[in-house]
């Protein structure tokens, strides 16, 4: 323990424990490559008494994320933000306005239905990632200063990437509007038989990326928190002694039942990327294999899942 360093002046010690398990959520992805699909979207379970209404569902458990960030800045004993973390935490905080408000309940027609399983799962992870971010904002600041290029380099990589992920998500949208409400792409007589194929309302989405790859707005999600990531770094954070915690109750003792206790891990940033390319890339691929299945020969053979000319 001589060379682990002392936890930051205020921190909530529960912080690194519960880092630690977030390590352990992309082991699921080998569940919903193989085994399960999340019953959302394509993949809802029509009729199930447990269904929610995917528009007011999204808005709830997204609301989790930009809420729960207020809430741990403000009752937690911090140092004052440096201004590179209140530009992060703005960035943040726009990102789920987008995607608690404006996405469900102004832009969005009508979602399928939502699992309850899912609004309930998807506010728990949020409800880990946002005050594991707000904690290492405010107490693992940016290395990086206003005037670091490198800092602007990922804030501009996060508002590309942010664009990029509304702007393919509003062509999906495009696909459920009515003609005259659409943004960006018209209806034409090959939506019309796409959606005769799939004997519902969905067809092959077409323009930006969607030339390349079946999910860009994936893509572009990826982007915006790795330039995020990049920008709040470092990579990992030095983790203390197990010792020099105050840990009670069940949480103290899981730790020292461990009979391990990692000296680094991985940054809340970079885990928060590492989560959603595991949380998102076994639905890509099923997502994949849909169209390929359903649409057959009317879809492009040369796109691939995710990235350009890889995968």
């Amino acid at each position: 323990s001589l060379h682990r360093p002392s936890p930051p002046r205020g921190i909530p010690h529960n912080f690194y424990p519960f880092l630690l398990l977030f390590h352990a959520f992309p082991l699921h992805a080998v569940l919903t490559l193989f085994v399960l699909d999340a019953p959302f979207g394509r993949f809802a379970r029509v009729g199930s008494r447990l269904n929610l209404n995917g528009n007011l569902a999204w808005f709830v458990m997204e609301s989790v994320a930009p809420v729960t960030l207020i809430t741990t800045l403000y009752q937690t004993d911090h140092p004052p933000l440096t201004p590179e973390a209140m530009v992060l935490s703005g960035l943040y905080l726009t990102h789920y306005f987008h995607r608690a408000v404006l996405s469900p309940l102004v832009y969005s027609p009508r979602r399928s239905p939502l699992h309850i399983v899912i609004p309930l799962l998807a506010a728990a992870w949020n409800l880990l990632n946002a005050s594991l971010l707000a904690t290492s904002l405010a107490f693992y600041p940016p290395e990086t200063t206003l005037s670091s290029p490198r800092f602007w380099f990922g804030v501009a990589g996060w508002a590309l990437g942010f664009a990029g992920n509304v702007y393919h998500d509003e062509i999906l949208n495009d696909l459920r509007r009515p003609p005259r409400r659409r943004l960006f792409r018209a209806a034409d007589q090959a939506e019309a038989e796409d959606k005769k194929a799939s004997k519902g309302h969905y067809a092959i989405p077409h323009g930006g990326l969607f030339r390349y790859v079946s999910f860009p707005n994936y893509l572009c999600e990826w982007l915006e928190w790795s330039a995020f990531a990049f920008a709040a770094g470092p990579l990992f954070i030095p983790i203390p002694a197990l010792s020099s915690l105050h840990l009670s109750g069940r949480l103290g003792r899981a730790a020292a039942g461990l009979g391990w206790w990692p000296t680094k891990l991985l940054s809340p940033g970079w885990m928060f990327v590492l989560a959603e390319i595991s949380a998102m890339t076994p639905r890509a691929i099923r997502g994949h294999r849909w169209y390929r299945d359903t649409f057959g020969e009317r879809f492009p053979r040369e796109r691939k899942v995710v990235i350009p000319g890889l995968f």
